[in-house]
């Protein structure tokens, strides 16, 4: 049922906008009653973001099923992977929707904190360190940081560079 009003909602926001769609439209598209979306989200933003909060623990079960190199490498690996994972064209439709809407990419972020600080915690026990070991959390904070940097590029870009690329970039350019 989420999975037909996800589908629905984003192709209405992008032939539409997001602004425009409303949630009788996206329910009437998903071909459900207005009660029944409702139950299924708890906003339209939501439907926006969420994708996002789904990458994010992904990119955190990645990681912590990961362990062929250092904690850097294998982070990189989660996220390179994760993000090879995303459908292209999904992923474009996608910023064509936030690039409508700027008030939500600043609160878009490609990490919840909740998962940000699981990925210092694996980063610390890969490093033999404690959780609140300054060293993991740098490790962490700048290769997301490297990764927002690239997302961010490609959120504004114009082009149809895939967003791969653009990470890849951003990863090669902090070593060089």
């Amino acid at each position: 049922m989420r999975r037909s009003i996800d589908s629905a909602a984003l192709q209405l926001f992008a032939e539409n906008g997001y602004r425009s769609v409303t949630t009788d439209q996206i329910a009437e598209a998903a071909g459900v009653s207005p009660s029944t979306y409702y139950r299924h989200v708890p906003s339209k933003e939501d439907l926006v973001l969420g994708p996002i909060r789904a990458s994010s623990a992904a990119i955190v079960e990645r990681f912590a099923d990961i362990d062929a190199s250092t904690p850097e490498d294998d982070l990189i690996t989660a996220i390179r992977d994760q993000t090879q994972a995303m459908n292209d064209l999904e992923a474009r439709r996608w910023r064509t929707i936030i690039t409508g809407a700027p008030d939500i990419l600043d609160r878009v972020h490609l990490i919840t904190d909740n998962d940000r600080d699981a990925l210092i915690a694996i980063a610390a026990h890969r490093l033999g360190r404690g959780a609140d070991d300054w060293h993991a959390g740098v490790l962490v904070a700048t290769v997301l940081a490297v990764v927002e940097y690239g997302y961010r590029r490609w959120m504004t870009a114009t082009d149809q560079t895939p967003l791969i690329d653009y990470l890849d970039t951003a990863l090669t350019a902090r070593t060089g």
